[in-house]
């Protein structure tokens, strides 16, 4: 039997290429998880990699924002594990803008671990404490929601 390095070669598209390129190439999009984090590759994906920027797509506008907050340090470890790739830029796109629907699974969601009555720090949210008023009618209105 072949080896898949082997066959790829072989294919007209790779003829061109070193076949270490093309492990690489095939490699990134095993190693999001690595890359980014569980959390946030299980609601991203790397699609394409054109020239020198990456491609990613998200589920969600708020996982867009993450990995946009994250940025930097993603290039860093994507050029520190893949420096050949020379990846320069990172763009990131909605899966489907139309349809942002809600994860099922809420075991595995980002704010998991939280309780819905605390914050990050373990803290108990009181929503008394907020001043602008305006802000603290549209954190009620969103908990009845929920």
């Amino acid at each position: 039997m072949d080896k898949a390095g082997d066959v790829l070669n072989n294919l007209s598209i790779f003829k061109n290429i070193k076949s270490t390129d093309v492990v690489n190439y095939t490699g990134i999009f095993q190693s999001w998880e690595y890359i980014v984090g569980k959390k946030l590759a299980g609601y991203s994906r790397i699609k394409d990699l054109d020239k020198n920027s990456l491609i990613v797509e998200a589920d969600h506008p708020a996982i867009i924002q993450l990995l946009q907050i994250n940025y930097s340090q993603t290039l860093q470890r994507l050029n520190k594990k893949y420096a050949e790739l020379k990846i320069s830029d990172m763009r990131i796109l909605l899966k489907n803008p139309d349809i942002v629907y809600e994860r099922k699974d809420k075991s595995s969601s980002l704010a998991g671990d939280l309780d819905e009555n605390k914050n990050i720090n373990g803290e108990k949210f009181d929503i008394n404490r907020i001043d602008n008023e305006n802000f603290k009618d549209l954190l009620l209105k969103m908990k009845k929601r929920s």
